[in-house]
């Protein structure tokens, strides 16, 4: 498992940080011997061909596809444009002396242009706005995530070293699974005739600075989107540098809202808090009409938000009892629940990683006491992938309610992915960002290509098939925030969907 996933990581280094899948069908590339000087410098001078683009034209030149220079956008190459190259052995000098590695400050740099030799070239069209896709166009994506590539020489390969694994945590490996799940998306993406063009980029740990330097050197601005698998500081600023550059940030991992109450370009993948809390109650009426409802909370301004919508939408419902029970109270739990047996339970306690073990751990050995009567416990997040070593046989006890669980078994989309993902990878996924990874790119690219631009201005008939959780973009302050979720129950120590009417 460790060899393969290192092969994935060296890929980055050996690509310089970018992975591609390219589009079908593409004619091969003839290099041109032709060339052209810019102030001693030397440049390939390329005449495109029918079917072919900017990466397969880079890739038989030896360069990256964002140091090739246009006059016209890349996605819209026609036969007879003419592509310019840095040629091999020249490339770091030829980067010193352009004002840019990317197109766009190519255009907007003009007396710069590497054409310029005797005749100078033609003017380019200033370009507004990026044009609506159609499909089967390559569809431009950018990734930021930390992968600390800068301490790759400390993983060790060593075979004492692979069989104490279990022992070391390398931070490399950290976020790799949401890579491989991007992965598993592009093989799917291409059978769709779907082309992708990858910019994989670290930016390992949580930096302003660096998140600036990297929008630069990797030309993150030329990106139709922006997905950052980033810490609050540094998503914060990639935010600001996205809606500057007028492109769509996609946040996989946030559970706050506030991400999306002032910038347009963001969009937030993991579920509203409203979405989630209307399916929970809708569950409650469903398989329990009449239990009464308690809230356990930590009376902190931690969980205040959650608390409050959860007021709001009983106060409205009006169908349910609830009562609010904070957990300083925790003495008087057993009896406050034997007034109402039967009684359904959602704990949106919010501690610190310790308090939260010892807070779990005492709730589960107390609602478990009710032996004849026991409760129905709820949770917003999966308490099986937070806490590793928590008791199962409880959990199956309690009827156990959660949102985005690891897998359900019982799903025929979830278990292809695994068996996909076991061969592909030779390695279990342990957390859901595989998932993510996977489920965003057939999602945003899948509607890309085939929308466009009015992608982000309507997504109301994007449904696309295979995804491994729900996922619907609507407007959420001034950002796009998914408002679907999948409730799921415990049943024979295994997650199945949960009941909804």
């Amino acid at each position: 498992m460790i060899m393969k996933r290192l092969l994935s990581i060296f890929g980055f280094v050996l690509t310089g940080l970018v992975a591609w899948s390219q589009a079908p069908g593409t004619t091969p590339v003839v290099v041109s011997h032709q060339t052209q000087m810019l102030h001693g410098r030397k440049y390939y001078v390329h005449i495109v061909e029918t079917g072919q683009t900017v990466y397969s034209i880079s890739r038989a030149y030896k360069v990256q596809s964002y140091d090739a220079v246009t006059h016209v956008d890349i996605h819209y190459l026609h036969a007879g444009d003419t592509v310019w190259l840095p040629c091999r052995g020249q490339f770091s000098e030829a980067a010193q002396e352009l004002p840019s590695q990317g197109n766009q400050e190519v255009r907007n740099n003009q007396n710069e242009h590497p054409a310029q030799s005797e005749q100078a070239a033609p003017q380019q069209p200033q370009i507004k706005a990026k044009p609506v896709r159609k499909v089967g166009k390559t569809v431009k994506v950018a990734v930021m995530m930390p992968l600390h590539l800068d301490q790759i020489d400390q993983v060790s390969t060593s075979k004492f070293d692979v069989e104490q694994r279990g022992k070391k945590v390398y931070r490399q490996f950290e976020f790799i699974e949401f890579y491989e799940g991007i992965l598993l998306a592009l093989d799917r993406l291409e059978e769709q005739g779907i082309g992708v063009e990858l910019n994989v980029v670290d930016v390992s740990g949580n930096s302003a600075d660096a998140v600036e330097q990297a929008f630069v050197s990797h030309n993150v601005a030329q990106s139709d989107m922006l997905v950052a698998l980033l810490f609050r500081d540094a998503f914060d600023r990639a935010a600001q540098l996205a809606q500057q550059a007028g492109i769509y940030i996609v946040n996989p991992m946030a559970t706050r809202s506030d991400i999306c109450s002032e910038n347009p370009y963001v969009v937030k993948l993991q579920p509203s808090i409203q979405g989630q809390i209307s399916l929970m109650l809708k569950n409650m009426k469903a398989e329990r009409p009449n239990a009464h409802l308690y809230i356990i909370h930590s009376g902190t301004d931690a969980d205040k938000a959650v608390r409050e919508e959860l007021k709001r939408q009983l106060d409205e419902r009006k169908d349910i009892k609830y009562t609010l029970f904070n957990w300083s109270q925790n003495a008087k739990l057993a009896s406050t629940l034997k007034a109402t047996p039967g009684c359904n339970v959602v704990s949106i306690y919010a501690g610190k990683s310790d308090q939260t073990r010892i807070y779990v751990s005492s709730l589960l050995n107390r609602l478990s006491a009710f032996k004849n009567h026991t409760p129905t416990l709820y949770t917003l997040n999966d308490l099986t992938t937070e806490i590793g070593d928590i008791d199962f046989a409880q959990l199956q006890l309690l009827n156990y309610h959660t949102f985005s669980t690891s897998w359900d078994m019982t799903n025929q989309v979830h278990t292809d992915f695994l068996q996909a993902y076991r061969e592909r990878f030779a390695t279990e996924p342990i957390t859901q960002l595989a998932t993510m990874g996977y489920d965003l790119m057939l999602y945003l690219v899948g509607g890309l290509a085939h929308k466009g631009a009015d992608l982000w201005q309507n997504t109301e008939r994007l449904n696309p098939q295979g995804l491994l959780q729900p996922l619907h973009l609507v407007r959420s302050g001034a950002g796009l925030e998914n408002d679907r979720a999948q409730l799921y129950r415990m049943d024979n120590l295994r997650f199945v969907p949960a009941i909804l009417k």
